[in-house]
């Protein structure tokens, strides 16, 4: 039988080792400051410069065979007739005589010759040129003149096709349907989602979209964080057996607790001094999340509370079966090195659902999902992902069964593991064989 105050004892040692290093004090503290600065500024600086872009004037070229913008249209005009703002970008560009079609922060210039816009581009005075050859009406087909060694991203590139595509639209209909109909081919359909509950209640949604983004992110956010507390937590489980075993302090440690206990103890005082190092680390995402929810609510947008309310119970009870485990087989290497690859596997099963996150969002309900929520390995993430896609088709006692399931296999991990625990730990020089770990548990019992 276990015995509270020797798993106690051992379990406050543990989480004082650790969270006295400076190494530790530094990475739980340092580091999240450090990148919380860095990125800021790097948001700032990236903001500040798009936000400046946007609000800028960008002027494109636009050479027309197809005569489907002629000048008897009226919808060039000249210089002296355009916007302060854009007769200053134009003085900025060295761009004098020419006449222009003013579209919102978009200017395009008309070119009578391909060959005039292409000078244009190579001297960088316009971002690109469009050219409708003659036969456009024939075959839709448009050349887009581009500067060679150009910007890979252009922010003010993205916006002018789809402007451009909708002033053809406009001028290929006009005069020939109403204006109305001209409305509706610019702008088919504007799709307004409505959910339907189980008892047929209607919720209406206008960000749907977004409302299913936020549902699909959040599982992927929670397994990339478990995922990362495993590992950097699995660094001290092995990094503290590889040194007793190097120090001989096992053989005092067994002679005053069980393998039952040291486990167990080493298990919680290690597991709480990663998951307090991750929680202030979890801090920025959690205080994020909080203010993304608030946003979100203005917009009639539905948070999955239900996933993130149980989001931490399942955290924890993953992190302790997953965490048993990896102290467990850890023990059984002779370096750190050779233990750190040894549990890598059990940090990756935790993230399964991931690998099957398309199935899962299709049919959080269905045969997979059911079957996932009852693995222990994959049970937290998978909960996770059907609270949060869909939390009305969650039965409670799918809920309490995966709980229990998660406490009795961190329960059975800690006995079994507890065996390999003390052979890995008494066993010294080369690593052990599977067949000799298995003689040498059967004689423990």
């Amino acid at each position: 039988m276990i015995r509270v105050a020797k798993v106690r004892a051992v379990a406050r040692f543990e989480f004082r080792n650790v969270v006295q290093r400076w190494s530790w004090v530094l990475s739980t503290f340092g580091l999240p400051l450090f990148f919380v600065t860095l990125s800021g500024t790097m948001v700032s600086i990236q903001g500040s410069f798009l936000s400046e872009r946007i609000s800028g004037t960008a002027v494109f070229g636009i050479v027309d065979h197809a005569g489907l913008l002629p000048r008897s249209a009226g919808l060039f005009h000249s210089e002296a007739d355009l916007s302060p703002a854009s007769r200053q970008t134009l003085d900025t560009l060295g761009l004098r005589d020419g006449l222009y079609l003013d579209l919102d922060s978009l200017l395009l210039r008309r070119y009578d010759s391909e060959h005039e816009a292409a000078r244009a581009v190579a001297r960088g005075e316009i971002g690109a040129a469009y050219v409708l050859p003659r036969d456009y009406l024939e075959r839709g087909h448009v050349r887009a003149l581009i500067r060679h060694g150009g910007p890979v991203l252009s922010v003010r590139a993205s916006t002018v096709e789809p402007v451009l595509r909708q002033l053809l639209v406009q001028r290929l209909l006009s005069g020939r349907v109403p204006p109305e109909i001209i409305d509706r081919v610019r702008e088919p359909m504007t799709i307004d989602r409505i959910a339907v509950t189980q008892d047929a209640a209607i919720h209406a949604s206008k960000n749907r979209m977004v409302e299913q983004l936020v549902r699909a992110a959040l599982p992927f956010l929670l397994g990339v964080l478990l995922l990362t507390a495993l590992l950097s937590s699995s660094a001290y489980l092995v990094q503290t057996i590889v040194n007793d075993k190097e120090n001989k302090v096992v053989e005092v440690l067994l002679s005053c607790a069980d393998p039952d206990e040291l486990l167990t103890g080493k298990l919680l005082g290690l597991g709480a001094a990663g998951l307090l190092q991750f929680a202030v680390w979890s801090a920025m995402v959690v205080s994020g999340a909080l203010m993304a929810a608030s946003v979100l609510s203005h917009f009639s947008i539905s948070v999955p509370w239900e996933a993130l309310g149980y989001a931490p119970i399942f955290f924890v009870l993953g992190y302790l079966f997953i965490g048993s485990l990896m102290l467990a087989t850890g023990s059984l290497g002779t370096s750190a090195p050779e233990a750190q690859k040894m549990t890598i596997g059990w940090a990756m099963l935790s993230v399964l659902p991931l690998m099957l996150i398309v199935v899962l969002l299709e049919e959080p309900n269905g045969a997979w999902g059911q079957l996932l929520s009852l693995i222990p390995f994959s049970a937290p993430l998978t909960m996770i992902v059907r609270l949060s896609v869909d939390p009305a088709g969650v039965a409670g006692w799918e809920i309490a069964l995966s709980m229990s399931i998660l406490l009795a296999s961190t329960w059975l991990a800690i006995r079994l593991g507890a065996r390999l625990f003390r052979v890995g730990l008494l066993l010294g020089g080369s690593r052990p064989s599977l067949r000799e770990i298995l003689r040498q548990a059967r004689l423990m019992r």
